[in-house]
């Protein structure tokens, strides 16, 4: 074999994830970075990686900002729902939460991309960088520990690197050869997915709905069609996965309310996805950090999973920008510790707020109820709420 190729920055998985921190590390003039990935990532057409799969991304204000550092926001937006307005509520409760941009002075709380087009901008902003290799597809063999870096091993050839990044998902491969255990909960729920036809324009508005069964949310997509995102038990799952589509769309209809969206005309195909959340015992060792669903996954309510992932790879891009040794455990360890707190309440509040919405006993349900309220009439409190889920809040 020849001697290594060597790189500052190997990323290991080209999915969204991968794509954007690639982009992001070479804004903030990192000089090169290399990004492997297992599967084919097509020149045209779709991207075939697991990550640009049918299921669409709500993107907040805050990823929005970031993504228009890099040139991006515009060509994403070109295909992309704007969501001007948030409606949170729980069924057969009164109240409910309602955020709207205008009033917290914003062009919109967010958007909401299908992947397929999220991972065509993001591939195509990559492939016209000369200092991002795109190796695809490619198996990574094996990672062994240098003095000051790593060495990957290929089919057939090595490279070396300062840095190696584990962006490979929640079974991360990497992430085990760096020996980083990560905890894998199985929540017993599942997602299902599936795009719903409208019969009119649903006004940019993001339903979010709180049943016993579980949450489910509806998001505006181009034209008149809504992403829904309809999480429960494995059992209740399965019920509505082979529910004739008539069937699926009047009890749809009767979970989230009649009159709010009319009609429900057509569904596209349903798929799901187990809600298994991971968490990593470490993000980082030295030469070495562990991103995306390798490092957390999270409940999918309120769609908070890649717009964490997206404020973590910012602000680690802008930690290794213009350092000569992107490596060191010091640095690596400060952007750790920059973000520790923002990922543990977003982690606590996608885990437990559909948990406390399906406890049924009074004074739980009361409480419950009297925060939908109070978000509903102090707008500052709204604003703040707001501000936090749409990645804007202080220190994010």
């Amino acid at each position: 074999m020849s001697t290594p190729t060597h790189s500052p920055v190997i990323i290991v998985g080209g999915g969204m994830a991968g794509l954007a921190l690639a982009l992001l590390l070479r804004h903030h003039g990192q000089p090169g970075v290399t990004l492997i990935e297992a599967v084919t990532l097509a020149d045209s057409g779709d991207p075939l990686t697991p990550s640009f799969d049918a299921r669409s991304t709500a993107l907040s204000a805050g990823s929005l900002n970031i993504l228009e550092r890099l040139g991006l926001a515009a060509p994403l937006l070109a295909q992309a729902a704007a969501i001007d307005i948030v409606d949170v509520s729980r069924r057969g409760r009164l109240g409910h939460a309602r955020m709207v941009a205008a009033e917290e002075k914003l062009p919109q709380l967010g958007a909401v991309v299908e992947n397929r087009w999220l991972g065509r901008v993001l591939l195509d902003a990559a492939a016209t960088d000369q200092g991002i290799e795109v190796i695809a597809p490619m198996q990574v063999q094996g990672v062994r520990r240098l003095t000051s870096g790593y060495q990957v091993a290929l089919p057939e050839r090595e490279l070396t690197c300062d840095l190696l990044v584990a962006a490979d998902g929640a079974q991360s491969r990497v992430r085990e050869w760096l020996g980083i255990s990560a905890h894998h909960d199985d929540t017993g729920h599942d997602a299902l997915i599936a795009n719903i036809g409208l019969s009119r324009p649903h006004q940019g508005i993001a339903w979010e709905r709180f049943l016993d069964t579980g949450p489910l949310a509806l998001l505006p997509l181009t034209g008149e069609r809504m992403a829904l995102v309809w999480t429960g038990t494995r059992a209740h799952i399965d019920r509505l996965a082979l529910l004739p589509q008539d069937m699926f769309l009047d009890e749809l209809r009767d979970a989230f309310g009649e009159d709010r969206l009319g009609a429900f005309t057509h569904m596209g195909e349903r798929q799901r996805y187990p809600l298994v959340l991971t968490h990593a015992s470490a993000q980082a060792v030295p030469h070495a950090v562990v991103v995306g669903n390798a490092a957390h996954s999270l409940h999918p309510v309120a769609g908070q999973g890649f717009n964490l992932t997206l404020r973590d790879l910012a602000l680690l891009a802008q930690t290794l920008g213009g350092i000569k040794a992107p490596g060191e455990l010091a640095v690596l360890n400060r952007y750790v510790a920059a973000r520790t707190a923002d990922q543990a309440l977003v982690s606590q509040a996608s885990r437990w707020v559909p948990e406390l919405f399906r406890v049924r006993f009074g004074p739980f349900a009361h409480t419950r109820q009297l925060g939908l309220v109070a978000l509903d009439l102090w707008p500052g409190l709204r604003s703040a709420f707001a501000a936090r889920a749409m990645g804007l809040a202080h220190g994010q």
